[in-house]
């Protein structure tokens, strides 16, 4: 059974803002204290996933660190070109850039002249079938890291009060990169370059988040202005404004954006938002909105409880949402149906900073275990924490939220079958 907060990956030294998975197994961090001189550092960190062993939990393992100076990363995007890891973070009014290269680090590097002197030509006898002892044994010295290399940076936000920027993505194609700031403008960067393309006074209020869709057409902002906007990338003109038709008692503003795939094609694709009230209250929820991404028309929305929700992020392959909220609490959302399906209160004792599911691979199950999904959640308490479902070999009836008010429950169907959601026929429940 897994553990009821999840399984504790790590605890860093200083509060997290920022994960991204870099590969099957190593994910990146980022946060810190900020400019104020309290011995909190701030930095980027990557960790190595450690499988569980003798029956105990799963860890993750620092490998590689990098020190940011008086500068707290606060936001970020990353890609991978084949051969390493580009990285773009938002620090104060800085979009920093970095290149974060595998490197392959040998236990002996430290007595090299040594290990050179140790090894030998291959035997001659024709009774060696395989290598030798001391390159097999040179082989497990080996170990991967990483090395973290400082780019380029360019101020992207230009407050009247001090800049800020609030979010950055990468284009699908990754020859630019868009960020949004607390100056409300929507900002279109040349990679690597970091020379700008174009800009728009997208919103009146600062920018909260941003999207493109997978096709690299389009671009989605959302606001602390209450608006959602949708922009074209090859000249920054506004396409539509989201119309988010709820009828509530109580003025909402978009909180969170992301496209996620459909059927595990690019070409076809939804957009999801998170819609929180303006005012908070005991009796006010926040909803998980479902848009039709060709004509921007809103398609559903559920509710998802009354605690503010501060954190999102959809899985690469599009079937869930992950949802943090400010109290510390997890969730996990079928994608096409909006439907619950894994929650869990108070993961973290403060207010969920980021999400990331991890890639949906044979080579990261191998690590993590055979699950429908693996998602890693971060907090500024410092720790990072692992969510998982039922396993995949294994049929697993899941209540909804909405199947405690008599609706119908979820059962995902095994792997062998391709992870399909099926919903059974409403029942009248005693």
């Amino acid at each position: 059974m897994a553990p009821p907060k999840g399984v504790l990956l790590a605890h860093t030294d200083f509060p997290l803002y920022v994960i991204q998975s870099l590969d099957d197994k190593h994910f990146i961090v980022g946060g810190g204290g900020g400019q104020a001189k309290t011995g909190i550092p701030n930095a980027i960190e990557v960790y190595r996933l450690s499988p569980a062993a003798n029956g105990g939990d799963m860890s993750a393992v620092s490998v590689c660190r990098h020190d940011t100076g008086i500068r707290s990363v606060m936001n970020c995007a990353s890609y991978y070109d084949g051969r390493h890891h580009h990285l773009a973070t938002g620090e104060d009014e800085f979009c920093q850039t970095y290149s974060v290269k595998y490197k392959v680090f040998s236990q002996n590097d430290g007595a090299k002249g040594q290990s050179d002197n140790v090894r030998q030509r291959k035997s001659d006898s024709s009774k060696s079938a395989g290598p030798d002892k001391d390159s097999v044994k040179e082989e497990k010295n080996k170990q991967l890291t990483f090395q973290i290399e400082e780019l380029k940076n360019v101020v992207t936000d230009f407050s009247s009060d001090g800049g800020f920027q609030k979010c950055v993505q990468f284009a699908p194609k990754y020859s630019s990169l868009a960020t949004g700031g607390a100056d409300g403008y929507l900002r279109l960067w040349n990679y690597p370059e970091l020379t700008k393309l174009w800009e728009v006074q997208a919103h009146k209020n600062e920018i909260d988040d941003i999207d493109f869709s997978p096709d690299g057409s389009k671009i989605v902002t959302i606001s602390r202005d209450k608006n959602g906007s949708v922009w074209a990338v090859k000249d920054g003109k506004k396409v539509i404004d989201l119309v988010w038709n709820q009828k509530t008692a109580s003025p909402y503003r978009f909180r969170c954006c992301r496209y996620g795939i459909i059927e595990g094609k690019k070409d076809k694709f939804n957009l999801y938002t998170v819609n929180i009230p303006v005012t908070r209250s005991s009796t006010s929820h926040c909803y998980i909105s479902l848009w039709d991404a060709s004509k921007h028309i809103l398609k559903k929305a559920v509710k998802a409880g009354t605690d503010a929700i501060s954190a999102f992020d959809v899985s690469p392959d599009g079937i869930f949402l992950g949802v943090g909220s400010i109290s510390g609490n997890i969730s996990v959302y079928i994608s096409f149906s909006l439907q619950r399906m894994y929650h869990v209160k108070e993961a973290h004792s403060i207010f969920v900073t980021g999400l990331d599911f991890l890639p949906a691979s044979e080579a990261t199950r191998a690590v993590t275990g055979d699950y429908n999904y693996n998602l890693v959640s971060i907090s500024v308490d410092n720790t990072v924490r692992l969510h998982q479902s039922q396993e995949r070999s294994s049929y697993s009836p899941i209540l909804s939220s909405a199947s405690e008010k008599h609706e119908a429950p979820l059962i995902l169907v095994p792997a062998q079958l391709n992870l399909k959601v099926i919903m059974i026929k409403q029942v009248t429940l005693p």
